[in-house]
């Protein structure tokens, strides 16, 4: 069987679909990812493109698992390693198993990384969305809900679980903690801006 890389196969499932709420292509959503892993500031080359791979395909047996793109048929069109499979299988969420989902993902370095990424993504685009509508439609306040309580067990577990990390400016995750903190005060502060303000309530 022939392989395929990973982008090639995330703009094929993706294609042309938009964020929700945004005008913006879902494929854009994993280079976003990408870029917040701040891969730059490591230096084994095999680390990164572990953390690369999986940065694109965080999202795809999540959502296309009822498709046939399961893990095991991604890792075999895209040649993934032994660690790249556990990484992937980590950040994907399952049902029944949300309780132990984010505990699981921050007690190893990669899992961190990649999912501050992520919801650094995602909380940006969200504040977009906000922001283009002027107010948090029914939608976007169960999105918002979802990532308040999750964003502050995440930032919990990293400080727990990464304390000289958060504190080496050189590290990864020392970036992301403080951009996950800026773009999560700007969220709520949108949230109780137009809610004081009586815009859509959620």
């Amino acid at each position: 069987m022939s392989k395929t890389n990973a982008m090639d196969l995330v703009e094929k499932l993706y294609g042309t679909t938009r964020r929700e709420g945004l005008d913006k292509y879902s494929v854009e959503h994993p280079r976003d990812v990408v870029d917040f892993c701040f891969l730059d500031l490591q230096e084994d080359n095999i680390r990164i493109l572990r953390l690369l791979n999986v940065a694109i395909l965080h999202d795809v047996v999540e959502d296309y698992a009822k498709d046939g793109y399961t893990l095991e048929r991604v890792k075999s069109m895209v040649g993934l390693g032994a660690k790249e499979v556990r990484l992937l299988d980590l950040i994907t969420r399952k049902e029944g198993e949300e309780d132990d989902y984010l505990h699981n993902l921050f007690a190893e370095e990669d899992g961190a990384i990649l999912k501050l990424a992520d919801r650094i993504a995602n909380l940006r685009d969200l504040c977009e969305w906000v922001q283009k509508e002027q107010g948090f439609s029914a939608r976007a306040g169960e999105i918002f809900r979802k990532y308040h309580g999750e964003t502050e067990v995440m930032l919990e577990l990293t400080r727990t679980n990464f304390p000289e990390q958060i504190h080496d400016q050189k590290h990864p995750i020392c970036r992301q903690v403080t951009i996950l903190q800026e773009n999560f005060a700007e969220l709520k502060r949108l949230h109780a801006l137009y809610h004081s303000n009586g815009a859509a309530p959620s």
